[in-house]
């Protein structure tokens, strides 16, 4: 079966964002507690300790309600306050080595991103490096209502919609670092199946997870723990199609 398209997830997975997502949810804190610099949680002391919470919960959302004490009304506020807050920061994260040689390579197939951080930022990131223009739809946390962010599909199907996809035109890949990125994908081949989509969605795990993923509640299709491994799983797709 020949890949139609490839949806990656961001953070962690194309760009290591962690040391600049702990500083923008630092400024986040803030509104809610000027002396939040004060007594930082724990998982906001150390990029090992961030990165240990970070693949500890689902997802965002859940981080903040264990690590900070966080209400659900707190955690909405929190939301509608990360955008504002990352424009304000300049850092640009680093993109995880042998990736455009990656992007370059699949070039033909298209390609787009899933993530829970802001798409204006994400472009803006892409576009330092020069690698923009391989991906041909972005969907953000700005772009999904609240209640429908991943592991919800709807991310998913946007991004689909978005690339002129049906979803049965071929194999589609999800990319991602996370446990809930399989979920997501996984929700998503679903959620078109139930559709009357015949829609075959794989997914793949690239990164060194700080972890087993023995405990995971659904396991990749896929894993890769480098750019090369991952080209090697794609090339060892395209052999077969």
């Amino acid at each position: 079966m020949k890949i139609a398209g490839i949806l990656w997830d961001y953070d962690g997975t194309i760009v290591d964002s962690a040391r600049k997502n702990m500083s923008v949810t630092i400024d986040v804190l803030r509104y809610f507690d000027e002396k939040i610099d004060e007594h930082l949680p724990e998982a906001l002391q150390s990029y090992e300790k961030y990165q240990e919470a970070n693949y500890r919960y689902k997802n965002w959302k859940d981080m903040y309600a264990a690590c900070c004490g966080f209400a659900p009304d707190e955690i909405e506020a929190a939301g509608k306050l990360w955008s504002p807050c990352q424009k304000k920061n300049t850092v640009i994260p680093d993109m995880f080595e042998g990736l455009p040689e990656v992007f370059k390579r699949l070039s033909g197939v298209k390609m787009g991103i899933c993530s829970q951080n802001s798409s204006d930022s994400i472009r803006d990131v892409l576009t330092h490096y020069g690698a923009l223009d391989y991906f041909g739809y972005i969907v953000g946390h700005d772009d999904v209502p609240f209640d429908r962010q991943k592991p919800d599909p709807e991310g998913f199907l946007t991004c689909l919609k978005g690339l002129d996809l049906r979803g049965d035109e071929g194999l589609l890949l999800y990319i991602g670092d996370h446990s809930e990125d399989v979920v997501f994908g996984k929700n998503a081949g679903s959620r078109l199946n139930g559709e009357g989509i015949n829609a075959e969605v794989r997914a793949v795990t690239v990164g060194s997870y700080a972890g087993s993923r023995e405990d995971w509640r659904l396991q990749p299709d896929y894993t890769a723990g480098n750019a090369s491994e991952l080209l090697a799983v794609f090339e060892s797709i395209l052999k077969k199609s």
